[in-house]
């Protein structure tokens, strides 16, 4: 009986050796296979293409296979002598392939041809910046994820001594060595601990939400109330999911490549908009072409009934070139080529200004990393000082020589200093997932 309520206390407080893993891998690959924005921009690339590959056909010959059936209620007759002539038949019709090309456009379908794939070449930059968009928010709600689980696991902590301390002045107030305020003061501390570890796990909570939107699982787990696997103190509330995830410094560790990038100047989104520029240059030039002559040629040939005036079947061949020059149409073909040309133009300039802002946030990403290497030292330092203000503050109070109030402080200062170094993890590795989605 005794072993078994141990293994309930154990699972109620997600103890070590229970809890589900969730890894910052597992989540992206989630989040690729999953983001409806992923699907929705290889939907528009597989369009694009076959949009392109539609153009590509005007290129050719089009052959097709004709057939024309007709009736007349009265033919055209002769009377010759007594004998009376018929010319043609009431009936009639024909069938048979027939070949169309266009022999001079003036390049008005290669235009419309390179547009289309200029088009294609936009949608897969834009698959693949969908691509480093989903991996961007699926990498920044799992650091979110981290953070609280690191608040709630140095709280915890936290908590433990905070637990024995007020247990060691318990038993000092049943000997008359301290006095009612010392224990309360220590009761005081333990529930602030257990409020803030409380407050982790409430954000821990809707922050779980956000990446199982992103990844499109919940693997497993009911959010509302989870704990981190590492806490072993008995925390107050109902455990509804234990959860692992990474250790922060093994996450910075794998994006630490990302420091040494670049910007990348034709990153997807950029190269994105010089395909949509180059799409509407080619389209103004389509619209120009069409003030030229049009040159066709069709060709065919044909089994027909009547043969002109004869009653008899007939087996021919035809031919025909068109010429087709517009005289008059408004300037409608010059303005059009006119606003697309001002479009390409318009999207010049929108995508020098992405750049510039693009450019802003990769350097401000890599300056704030330079800014973190001195603040983690520090913050090092500082949690090497507190620990150590720490246990000696203590000490002192166990020796008559500072109240319960400055034991108090100190243990609070450690755990902020803590936390913050801690937050410093996170924020580095946001800096390190910007630059690794604009560097090259």
């Amino acid at each position: 009986m005794k072993k078994y309520l141990i293994a309930v206390l154990l699972l109620g407080v997600g103890g070590i050796g229970f809890g589900q893993d969730i890894s910052l891998a597992a989540c992206e690959a989630d989040a690729l296979a999953f983001s409806p924005a992923v699907k929705a921009a290889q939907a528009k690339a597989q369009a694009a293409l076959a949009g392109y590959q539609s153009s590509r056909a005007a290129l050719y010959p089009s052959l097709y296979l004709d057939a024309q059936g007709s009736w007349v209620s009265e033919i055209p007759t002769m009377q010759l002598g007594p004998q009376q002539f018929e010319f043609g038949s009431e009936w009639g019709g024909k069938i048979g392939p027939t070949v169309e090309f266009t022999l001079f456009d003036k390049g008005a379908r290669s235009s419309a041809s390179k547009a289309r794939f200029s088009a294609y070449e936009s949608a897969l930059q834009d698959l693949d910046a969908a691509r480093r968009f989903a991996l961007l928010g699926v990498r920044q709600a799992y650091f979110t994820v981290q953070r609280d689980l690191e608040h709630m696991y140095l709280a915890s902590e936290q908590l433990k001594v905070a637990r024995k301390q007020l247990k060691d002045i318990e038993s000092a107030y049943q000997a008359g060595a301290k006095s009612r305020l010392d224990v309360l003061m220590a009761q005081k501390q333990a529930l602030r601990l257990a409020q803030e570890a409380s407050a982790a796990r409430g954000a821990l909570g809707t922050h779980l939400r956000d990446l199982f939107k992103l990844t499109g699982t919940d693997y497993g787990l009911n959010p509302a109330y989870a704990l981190d696997a590492r806490v072993t103190e008995k925390l107050p509330g109902h455990t509804t999911a234990v959860v692992r995830a990474d250790e922060p410094e093994n996450t910075v560790h794998a994006l630490s490549q990302a420091a040494g990038l670049g910007f990348d100047s034709n990153s997807p989104r950029l190269a994105s908009l010089d395909s949509l520029v180059r799409q509407y240059e080619y389209i103004s030039r389509g619209y120009a072409a069409a003030v030229w002559p049009r040159v066709g040629l069709t060709g065919g040939a044909y089994w027909e009934y009547p043969n002109g005036p004869l009653q008899e079947d007939v087996f021919l061949g035809r031919a025909g070139l068109s010429v087709r020059l517009p005289l008059f149409e408004g300037g409608k073909n010059k303005k059009q080529a006119l606003s697309q040309l001002k479009t390409a133009q318009a999207l010049k300039e929108n995508r020098a200004e992405l750049e510039q802002s693009l450019e802003a946030l990769f350097y401000s990403s890599r300056d704030r990393l330079q800014s973190l290497d001195i603040e983690e030292d520090l913050a090092r330092q500082l949690v090497e000082a507190a620990q150590k203000t720490a246990a000696l503050t203590y000490e002192a109070y166990k020796a008559g020589s500072v109240t319960f109030l400055e034991v108090d402080d100190a243990n609070l200062s450690l755990l902020q200093s803590r936390i913050a170094l801690s937050d410093l993890y996170i924020q580095r590795l946001n800096s390190l997932a910007v630059m690794d989605n604009l560097g090259r």
